[in-house]
């Protein structure tokens, strides 16, 4: 039986502290000193680590698309010779070829909205928390391994590792987000672990993208060839630094809380969910609240399928190899880093709500005339990544502002159970817009028409937003006003040293966002 130990015990030490349970070995001193964490928390450390190997996997499917749509044409193709079929694309499976990365969109999201309350509820009700993050991260370094050796006999089992693959990622997230909340009780340092995370996450993710666009031009490999190099850089990543930062730096943690009576644990998180949203839809005073969830419904379901549905139609419409590919995704990695610049000042000068609003209508023109004008493999190259370098910025402002937006509506005193229902919202149609793409691919429309169809949940999520109101109104209430007078006195306290800046709640926003359990 493990010791009850509480979440403030975990705030601080170094591998020799008395709390850590017996099952943990504390990480060799020459380790702490080559990552400079002698005077850090153990699972801040670990985050950091953790971040870094999560970037590789994100960052690795992204080069896996390519490979598995040009493994699928020829599985197509020689479908259709063997049967004389005269379809152009001919058909996998039942399906076009070109519907299987959407397809796998389609799945991996239904899966994962089924099953993220159980995750949630063993992270929240169990003391297996760490072993839910070990274990997935165990897994998913042997799926990288696994999708190595995709090729022509392989690459459908390599397409149902990827549904298998989000799944657990998104496991995963559910124990990362909790030891993330622990580590401080202060909002500041909240804000700066969690800016530090993100950080080292986003700097995973270039540095992955950049070796691997200089080795695939030193190696001239194809689509397939390309794949393989990148899961392998995957695995090796993920073995080394998931084995790292779960074997020393996070310690096992008791339940939060038991079981509800009258429930079981398979049964406590969609109750739980199901109980949060009647009282949102029931309680007047909560109206900004439930135009807000129903607009990121749609938004932030079309912005998570734009990767899956862009990579198709850049692979079949363009004709773009994966290298081509990689450099048209680095444009949008780096257009985001000024994308959230202005979108905190946009924040700032006309509102959160206003600045979602101008970002949707943004998204809306530029997915519009990338529909029109990319048509052909000879769109001019710079025409190709001016539009990707638009969606990156559209990306780095919108995610920010929805949760700055968010957390400046809901009631003071629920922030972790709201927190968890705004994640959960925005994951609840991810697998709308690629079953919509899909449809529209198998019925034989152009494949303009499926990427202009994200258009449809960008405008949903405008015309929710714009139901809204006036956003002072929707801020209007006392807990609304208490949450402003708490960011204006951690702005107003700061030291000369440690200037923080205040964009519209933004510090209120990053705080509570690990909160999804």
């Amino acid at each position: 039986m493990e010791e009850e130990i509480s979440p403030r015990q975990y705030l601080h030490g170094n591998g020799t502290s008395t709390n850590i349970p017996s099952t943990t070995a504390p990480p060799p001193q020459i380790l702490l000193q080559l990552l400079h964490a002698e005077n850090t928390p153990l699972e801040a450390t670990g985050l950091s680590l953790n971040s870094f190997a999560r970037g590789a996997v994100g960052m690795s499917t992204l080069f896996l698309g390519p490979a598995l749509l040009v493994l699928a044409k020829e599985a197509a193709a020689a479908n259709s010779a063997v049967n004389n079929n005269d379809d152009d694309e001919g058909r996998v499976y039942g399906m076009r070829p070109t519907s299987l990365l959407t397809n796998i969109g389609i799945f991996s999201n239904l899966f994962s909205i089924l099953l993220l309350p159980l995750f949630g509820a063993i992270v929240d009700h169990t003391p297996h928390r760490k072993a839910v993050g070990q274990i997935s991260a165990i897994l998913l370094s042997f799926i990288k391994g696994v999708e190595v050796f995709v090729s022509r006999s392989t690459w459908f089992l390599v397409a149902v590792l990827q549904v298998v693959n989000f799944v657990l990622y998104n496991a995963h997230l559910c124990a990362v987000y909790a030891y993330t909340a622990e580590l401080s009780t202060n909002s500041i340092e909240q804000t700066t672990y969690n800016s530090k995370f993100q950080g080292i996450n986003y700097i995973s993710m270039l540095l992955f993208l950049v070796i691997l666009i200089l080795l695939s031009t030193m190696l001239q490999t194809d689509d397939i060839g390309t794949a393989q190099i990148s899961q392998t850089m995957a695995f090796l990543t993920c073995t080394t630094v998931f084995g790292l930062s779960w074997k020393f730096f996070f310690r096992p943690r008791p339940a939060l809380t038991k079981v509800p009576e009258h429930s079981t644990l398979l049964a406590s998180g969609f109750q739980k969910l199901t109980s949060t949203f009647y009282h949102i839809r029931s309680n007047r005073q909560w109206y900004a609240l439930r135009y807000f969830l129903l607009s990121i419904m749609l938004s932030e379901g079309a912005t998570a399928a734009l990767s899956t549905i862009s990579t198709t139609y850049l692979t079949h419409v363009l004709e773009m190899n994966a290298h081509q590919i990689g450099k048209a995704f680095l444009c949008v990695f780096i257009a985001g880093i000024p994308g959230s610049k202005l979108g905190g000042w946009v924040g700032v000068a006309i509102n959160p709500l206003r600045s979602a609003l101008v970002c949707l209508v943004l998204f809306v023109v530029n997915t519009t005339l990338a529909a029109v004008f990319m048509k052909s493999p000879e769109t001019s190259s710079w025409v190709i990544y001016l539009f990707c370098a638009i969606w990156g910025v559209c990306l780095g402002w919108l995610h920010p502002t929805h949760a700055a937006l968010y957390c400046t509506i809901i009631p003071r005193g629920q922030e972790s159970e709201l927190m968890g229902v705004y994640i959960f919202s925005g994951a609840l149609l991810a697998w709308l817009p690629p079953f919509v793409f899909t449809l529209l691919n198998e019925l034989g429309a152009s494949m303009s028409i499926g990427l202009a169809s994200l258009n449809l949940f960008f405008a949903g999520g405008f015309v929710f937003l714009l139901c809204i109101g006036d956003y002072r109104d929707a801020v209007g209430s006392d807990f609304a006003r208490a949450r402003e007078d708490d960011v204006d006195d951690a702005v107003n306290s700061r030291d000369d040293s440690r200037k923080i800046e205040k964009r519209s709640l933004c510090a209120v926003a990053v705080q509570h966002l690990p909160e999804i359990t």
